[in-house]
């Protein structure tokens, strides 16, 4: 072979050497396209019996993240009697609602909020308890609430007292005041000698009403 051709052949041996390199990197895979990822899941127990907790997550297995519908509550509840219902108060149109029902005892009264999620749940009955534990009728002494921490009912809580505890700002108190029925907060001397508590609203955080106002 003449110095000519040794020097064309030489960009041909380096041209094939680079070549596989070079198709290689490019098949390679980006190393976060190579990895899975797994989503994270969170077991929920459903309610069985015993005590029904309404805390500053919810009530029970419900939570904010918990879907208005007949199926998703039924599975939530699956000894309870669950049912679509239709609520109308005041001028407004009736509102659809979801009753929990369990050994013929009404448990849970579920409105609808916004883009098909929960709203509110009402819990006038036993076995609910509070975030302290508290009982429903429990008197005013027990629960430990300051006239401070509370305002008037109005709308289906008219005359009653709705208090509010900072730690807990999604739990609302509902108390009746048997003959109270000159609107505002009664005075605190009314409210230990008859003021009893008689059901528990959750809201979740967008929608709680906070403060006494």
């Amino acid at each position: 072979m003449t110095l000519r051709h040794t020097l064309l052949a030489l960009p041909l041996v380096m041209l094939a050497a680079c070549g596989p390199a070079k198709k290689d990197e490019a098949s390679a895979p980006a190393p976060e396209a190579a990895e899975t990822k797994t989503p994270a899941t969170v077991a929920v127990t459903p309610y069985a019996d015993g005590p029904l907790k309404v805390t500053q997550d919810g009530v029970g297995p419900i939570t904010a993240a918990t879907a208005f519908d007949i199926p998703t509550i039924q599975a939530l509840f699956p000894k309870a009697k669950v049912e679509q219902a239709f609520i109308h108060f005041g001028q407004g149109p009736a509102l659809p609602i979801i009753n929990v029902e369990q050994d013929n005892v009404p448990l849970l009264e579920i409105g609808k909020g916004e883009e098909g999620a929960i709203g509110y749940i009402r819990a006038a009955s036993d076995p609910v308890a509070g975030p302290r534990d508290e009982k429903l009728l429990a008197k005013w002494d027990a629960v430990g609430f300051t006239a401070d921490q509370c305002r008037a009912g109005e709308g289906r809580e008219v005359n009653a007292v709705i208090c509010v505890r900072a730690d807990a700002p999604t739990v609302s108190y509902v108390f009746g005041v048997p003959g109270w029925t000159k609107g505002g907060v009664p005075p605190e001397a009314t409210l230990k000698a008859k003021a009893q508590l008689n059901e528990l609203h959750w809201r979740p955080a967008e929608g709680a009403v906070v403060g006494a106002g």
